[in-house]
């Protein structure tokens, strides 16, 4: 008998609005993506794994309309539209090569620890406030004091994973979702079994996360020489970016991450993401990238499966009915 399938979604840095409406808005870019190739659907197995609670108070309030309230939500889900990028100048894209390009050869040394520590730690606790939280190992949940920030983040998905343990399982990590969703995937490897691994506006290649990743990887395994895809990933390794993201600065991780056990590393696809409101843009959001035709496709191939599977299973069954009827047929003669 074949697995059945989930999809297991989780978002990245920032707050947010409420688990329930976050997830309503995930669900209907998916199904945006997959109505604009032509593979709409009605049941859709998802599950949404919601942290930003563990360390924002309040979440956002689709309902407050002053946009200087803290609370406010000023990058809804909106429908995407059709039309094409303007594209940057020549120059524009020779600088963003090369920062992408520099970037390691700066603040990584030729070991993989970080240099000029003080600069990008300054750096993370300015512009990345969520995963300065979370990697400060004395940081306490601020809506529960009896639990570590990192730990109660993680066990969220980890839940979510176990719970799923039976299920072939596809996993969206957006943003900062992705570096939880590494941390899990590569700490439980034994426990969880994912069959593929979307990474989408990752800040994955960011070299002071390698250099994080690298040296917990290294205390479990001394003879690496790069951090290793984990090796519970037994299928395909998707990392979505959109060039002008700027947050997922790197664009190529399979040049930074080594294959696991199964050969399985990132897969670096570049992605237009068309989030757009009020006539601002927005290449990193989330719901830009799950409409995407490049996710949409994965998406659709990975449920068209449970069809082929369950047409399988009642194929099977059917022929074990002819087969015995007739066994029993033979013996009458």
């Amino acid at each position: 008998m074949r697995m059945k399938q989930i999809i297991i979604g989780i978002h990245g840095l920032g707050n947010k609005t409420s688990a329930e409406q976050l997830k309503k808005w995930w669900m209907q870019a998916i199904n945006e993506g997959l109505n604009n190739i032509g593979k709409s659907r009605t049941n859709i197995p998802f599950e949404m794994v919601y942290w930003a609670d563990i360390i924002h108070q309040e979440p956002l309030d689709v309902n407050i309309t002053d946009k200087y309230n803290p609370l406010f939500e000023d990058e809804p889900y909106v429908k995407g539209e059709s039309k094409e990028r303007k594209n940057g100048s020549k120059v524009q894209e020779k600088i963003l090569k090369y920062i992408e390009e520099e970037l390691d050869k700066i603040f990584l040394n030729e070991d993989l620890t970080i240099n000029f520590k003080g600069i990008t730690d300054i750096i993370m606790r300015k512009y990345f406030v969520d995963l300065d939280i979370y990697y400060n190992e004395n940081s306490l949940s601020p809506n529960n004091k009896n639990g570590f920030t990192k730990q109660k983040i993680q066990n969220r998905l980890l839940s979510i994973l176990q719970k799923y343990n039976e299920y072939k399982i596809l996993l969206i990590a957006h943003s900062m979702g992705s570096i939880i969703a590494f941390d899990v995937l590569s700490n439980h490897s034994d426990k969880i079994n994912v069959n593929t691994y979307i990474s989408i506006g990752s800040a994955l290649g960011l070299p002071v996360i390698i250099a994080r990743i690298f040296a917990e990887q290294k205390t479990q395994n001394g003879e690496i020489n790069k951090p290793i895809t984990p090796n519970c990933i037994s299928g395909s390794w998707f990392n979505m970016s959109d060039k002008y993201d700027k947050i997922a600065i790197d664009h190529t991780l399979a040049d930074d991450f080594a294959p696991n056990s199964f050969e399985i590393g990132a897969t670096d696809i570049s992605v237009y993401n068309n989030y757009e409101i009020n006539g601002k843009t927005n290449p990193h959001k989330a719901y830009g990238y799950l409409r995407t035709t490049e996710i949409a496709t994965i998406i659709d191939a990975f449920l068209e499966q449970e069809g082929i599977d369950t047409f399988y299973q009642k194929y099977k069954a059917f022929a074990n009915i002819i087969l015995e009827a007739f066994n029993k047929i033979k013996k009458l003669f």
